[in-house]
């Protein structure tokens, strides 16, 4: 029935290193706990185990990668309150989440289902590691910070070898973030692509490709350096080696992301990345 609540569990993410998130907490527990069943827990390295309708996350748009991954792929709706400096992930103030509490509890607030990445780095000598990521993965050079070649493969088939800082692929989500800062397309949130861009390539020919959900991208550094380093959502790092691939498709969960309904992703780009302003003519 429209209009019935939905959710009657909530879990609350906090983010520790915010300053005066604990001040928040204190404040919205209280009040939430009158309209729904509330847990709390730190935003830690541990996987989240949870029952919940709708997570709370206490932070900026890093807690929200963060929360991604630590949800493991569990598809529940999370809202970010921004406590962070950006707020383009977290959309919602303490403020706006009290307002329209009741529109989110009713399923009458907008929710995006992004793409999120499987990551799989595969050692030359067997081992593996697996992680999930929400916006973007990087494979870049080591401690050394000097040119590294990274060989891209694309559903099994060889693409080039991009000489430079590295080899960048992003979701839609991340196509905002170190996607836009490389030149890379913007993508819409609702668009199920990827998107495979060389970091500072040492050519004049190589350009960013926009890639099918279903591609399957292989990279694997070697070349001019020894060692390199995979970075997942720019907060999990894994050191590489000669013969060390990394391996990266589209994840089988996806993120649901609770929108605030007053903003769009136009609006959000004009304000927060002041996108489309026009020049500062001189005024004559």
């Amino acid at each position: 029935m429209e209009g019935e609540r939905t959710v009657k569990r909530v879990l609350i993410l906090v983010n520790p290193e915010k300053p005066d998130v604990r001040e928040v907490v204190r404040s919205l527990g209280p009040w939430l706990g009158e309209r729904a069943a509330v847990e709390t827990q730190d935003l830690g390295e541990a996987p989240v185990e949870t029952k919940a309708d709708l997570v709370v996350v206490l932070g900026g748009d890093g807690s929200i990668l963060k929360a991604a991954r630590r949800l493991a792929g569990r598809e529940v709706p999370v809202i970010g309150i921004n406590m962070g400096k950006l707020g383009y992930l977290a959309e919602f103030t303490a403020e706006e989440f009290h307002e329209k509490f009741e529109a989110i509890a009713a399923g009458r607030i907008p929710m995006t289902k992004r793409l999120m990445l499987s990551v799989r780095c595969e050692k030359a000598g067997g081992q593996t590691r697996e992680s999930l990521a929400l916006n973007d993965v990087l494979v870049t050079g080591g401690e050394a910070h000097r040119m590294v070649g990274v060989a891209a493969t694309i559903d099994g088939e060889a693409v080039t070898t991009y000489y430079g800082d590295g080899v960048l692929v992003s979701t839609p989500t991340g196509s905002t973030a170190y996607c836009l800062a490389a030149g890379g397309p913007v993508l819409a949130p609702g668009l199920e692509a990827l998107v495979l861009v060389p970091i500072c390539p040492h050519s004049l020919a190589h350009r960013p490709i926009v890639l099918r959900p279903d591609s399957e991208v292989m990279l694997e550094a070697g070349g001019l350096q020894k060692d390199a380093v995979c970075v997942v959502d720019g907060q999990e790092v894994v050191h590489l080696g000669r013969g060390d691939r990394v391996r990266v498709r589209r994840a089988k969960t996806s993120f649901l992301l609770v929108q605030n309904g007053d903003r769009s992703v136009f609006s959000t780009l004009r304000e927060k990345l002041h996108w489309g302003h026009a020049p500062r003519y001189e005024q004559k």
